[in-house]
């Protein structure tokens, strides 16, 4: 089942923006909040806080699904996964703002050209350098394509509807609580070491489809040396390994960024290396379903 609801969120997710409109998690501030204010009651510390904040969602999930997921043959279940796949995805959706990056480029409005920059990039800085902007623009395309994509069809495949909750919930807990608050505390510490070990993996996955669909002789050096790293540094280490594998994947130069119209090519390559890398997942997880290890 997780292939055919996969396929269909891809198809819903690349067709339709009227998924991105229901993915308003604007309440998950006053829930961490909350939930951090009772654990301190109780004199847990920000890790602690974190695991029962992720927890009660993940654990209620588990239980509708549990109740549930065999209703109606199976099919209720079905369109639950569904539901819970969509809206955990982006939650902003990436190749469409790189496209929409591109067409003011291309149109040669700046403006408009910054505002979609500032899309891709997310709370990250925009340049206003053009050179530095487009390659803001390209290594957040091939690190965020994990977090908005990759990872949370990972985790949906390896645990059903739980494992994309638990992802995400990670991803936004590492935001501030309250408005104001310059640095991490405990709480988002513990937030960011939780993502980055849920995307260990599929980083090094996606890492793997940059090189295959991409040049593997200058990708697969890369990859190699994103093996090791100390635990700390894992968030960091991460995207680096995003960043580096999927540029030389496309065998970047410094040339590729040197005027406008080829950085926006240069752009268009690594939107293109993407969209491989999401075909060739695909087809092994049709693999996958077929031989009966996937569902």
């Amino acid at each position: 089942m997780s292939f055919v609801t996969i396929v269909v969120a891809l198809i819903i997710e690349r067709f339709t923006t009227r998924v991105e409109q229901l993915r308003n998690f604007s309440w998950l501030p006053r829930y961490a909040r909350a939930v951090r204010a009772r654990a301190e009651g109780f004199g847990l510390g920000g890790t602690a806080a974190l695991a029962v904040a992720v927890a009660l969602p993940v654990v209620a999930v588990g239980l509708v699904f549990a109740l549930l997921g065999e209703v109606w043959g199976g099919v209720l279940g079905l369109l639950l996964g569904l539901g819970v796949l969509l809206l955990c995805l982006g939650p902003r959706n990436l190749d469409r703002e790189v496209d929409a990056y591109l067409e003011a480029g291309a149109l040669k409005d700046p403006e408009r050209e910054a505002r979609h920059a500032a899309h891709v990039l997310g709370d990250r800085p925009v340049p206003e350098n053009p050179e530095e902007r487009a390659r803001a623009v390209l290594e957040s395309l091939l690190s965020e394509s994990n977090t908005r994509l990759f990872a949370v069809l990972f985790w949906f495949m390896v645990l059903g509807p739980v494992g994309a909750v638990l992802y995400r919930l990670a991803h936004l807990l590492r935001a501030p609580t309250a408005a104001g608050e310059a640095e991490e505390d405990a709480f988002q510490q513990a937030a960011t070491r939780l993502q980055a070990l849920l995307d260990w993996i599929p980083a090094r996955l996606v890492a793997l489809g940059y090189a295959l669909t991409g040049s593997f002789d200058r990708a697969y050096p890369v990859l190699r040396a994103g093996l090791r790293g100390p635990l700390a540094e894992m968030a960091t280490q991460n995207q680096r390994l995003l960043k580096e594998a999927g540029g030389e994947a496309i065998l970047l130069s410094e040339a590729d960024l040197s005027d406008p119209l080829q950085a926006r090519a240069t752009v268009e390559r690594a939107s293109n290396l993407v969209f491989r890398t999401l075909v060739a997942f695909v087809a092994v997880l049709a693999l996958l379903s077929i031989a009966g290890v996937a569902g």
